[in-house]
């Protein structure tokens, strides 16, 4: 008897738990049962009479912060109950603590703040719901290998190598959720939470090696009027091209990221800032001199980008601080005129060369 896979919510608002059900009835009603409950109870409960009647329950999104039972604490319950269900902790803390008990303590496979982008839980819940699949079924081929005796030797060993492609398969789905984890959906560049992360890594590197680093802060200018003109598809289009010139010649050791909205950011290491102003002064007039569809409607008749330039240690010694003097900067130039470069600092005397 063919069984379908149940996808369980867990939030005590009814307002997001009508959402997570509308969107994931929407992509996957058509091949599991969307379940849902509102307390950490009720939903193992609902588990207990799962298991009862031979239902595999694949994938379950909890909230932290629910009265009674946390979701770090039944995810945990979860976990000892179906060890293969896969577990998203879902909250709209920061949850850092939570989320490393998580991983400690239950195995979290993905984690989403809210408000949470649909486009990546999508992605995420997809990817999981194919490695619980691919496990169910390894562990079938495995039962049915264990049932057969000497006289089926050959069959057993192609068995066992079409559980190590499986298995391949798993660590590469593992793979491409770890990297879904960092990556802005829309251009492929790294997003907002990677470029904090890795900033405050490349500091600390940069302070034990008394190394300068450099950041660029750049905004896309008339964004808006580009929007409105010619539609949000155009405009997306317009990123995606956007962030392959800026990631096109970086250094293996330098990232780009998409910092929200239409602006961006670019980390160069081991760069003082005499060099990112100049790295920064290239890449505006590239962009300029680049034929974008529809430039000739903006201001100016050109695609334009602002950037602000913050390095350390001259402008700041730790990661907030340096996006903030960098931040700073970019305004300048915005009210300056825009299409332009300005450092958040000078020069110092002994970079000017």
């Amino acid at each position: 008897m063919n069984h379908r896979d149940t996808i369980l919510c867990v939030d005590d608002e009814e307002g997001v738990l009508n959402a997570l059900e509308q969107q994931l009835t929407t992509r996957f009603g058509n091949e599991c049962d969307i379940a849902c409950a509102q307390s950490g109870d009720d939903a193992l409960e609902l588990i207990d009479e799962l298991q009862r009647d031979g239902e595999r329950l694949a994938v379950i999104i909890a909230d932290q912060i629910m009265p009674g039972m946390k979701g770090v604490d039944l995810l945990e319950a979860v976990h000892e109950r179906s060890p293969d269900t896969a577990k998203i902790l879902l909250t709209g803390q920061a949850g850092l603590d939570a989320v490393v008990s998580a991983i400690n303590r239950a195995e979290l496979d993905f984690y989403a703040s809210k408000p949470w982008d649909e486009a990546n839980l999508r992605l995420a819940v997809e990817g999981l719901l194919r490695n619980f699949r691919l496990s169910q079924e390894n562990k079938r081929l495995v039962a049915d290998l264990y049932g057969k005796n000497q006289a089926l030797l050959e069959m057993n060993l192609e068995l066992e190598a079409l559980i190590s492609e499986r298995t391949q398969e798993l660590a590469e789905a593992n793979t491409r959720l770890a990297q879904l984890a960092v990556t802005d959906g829309l251009t492929g560049l790294f997003n907002h939470r990677h470029l904090h992360e890795r900033l405050t890594l490349e500091i600390e590197r940069s302070a034990r090696n008394g190394l300068p680093l450099s950041l660029l802060m750049i905004d896309v200018d008339h964004f808006k009027n580009y929007n409105d003109r010619n539609g949000h598809p155009t405009g997306d289009e317009l990123l995606r091209q956007l962030a392959r010139i800026m990631g096109d010649g970086r250094r293996a050791n330098d990232f780009v990221a998409r910092y929200g909205g239409e602006e961006f950011a670019i980390v160069l290491v081991d760069t003082p800032k005499f060099t990112a102003a100049q790295v920064a002064e290239r890449l505006r007039a590239q962009v300029a001199e680049y034929r974008f569809e529809h430039r000739d409607e903006q201001p100016g008749g050109l695609v334009s980008i602002s950037i602000g330039v913050s390095s350390f240690p001259d402008d700041a010694v730790e990661g907030d601080g340096l996006v903030r003097m960098a931040d700073e900067a970019l305004y300048r130039a915005k009210r300056e005129g825009r299409n332009r470069v300005v450092l958040a600092s000078p020069i110092p005397p002994d970079q000017a060369s």
